[in-house]
């Protein structure tokens, strides 16, 4: 998410400083190259193939019940995701920059929500849905 829609959407942000006391460059992102191509760092069991291991999703707990969104999937278009979890409607909406800027329920109230890689989220919900894009 850019920092704009984060500020717009958490006005009352606070900042971390990069003065830290330890001689490291944080503008450079230590994993860069990790995230798309290499094996895991760490073993995590069995990953289910529903998605590629290093897939990024959008995890969602109700009740019990998981279920990954693929972010290839939701930020293709800006607009509205509606779908149910755990008898729940759920609203997704994405951006003109293609970000997803908030996840609600029916009565616009904002429903916790992580963003992960699916070898992850698969591991600690071994039960987890995968939302699927209905083809019209």
């Amino acid at each position: 998410m850019k920092w704009k829609t984060w500020v717009k959407n958490n006005p009352d942000t606070l900042v971390l400083s990069d003065q830290t006391g330890f001689h490291r460059n944080y503008s450079i992102d230590p994993y860069d190259g990790y995230y798309n191509i290499g094996p895991l760092m760490f073993p995590v069991g069995k990953v289910r193939r529903d998605l590629g291991t290093k897939e990024r999703i959008l995890g969602l707990e109700i009740a019990g019940n998981a279920k990954a969104y693929p972010l290839n999937i939701l930020t293709k278009k800006p607009g509205k995701f509606r779908d149910s979890l755990a008898g729940q409607n759920i609203h997704i909406t994405v951006n003109d920059d293609h970000e997803i800027e908030s996840i609600t329920n029916d009565r616009d109230e904002k429903i916790a929500h992580i963003f992960s890689y699916w070898f992850a989220w698969q591991a600690f919900n071994p039960d987890t849905a995968v939302y699927q894009e209905n083809k019209k």
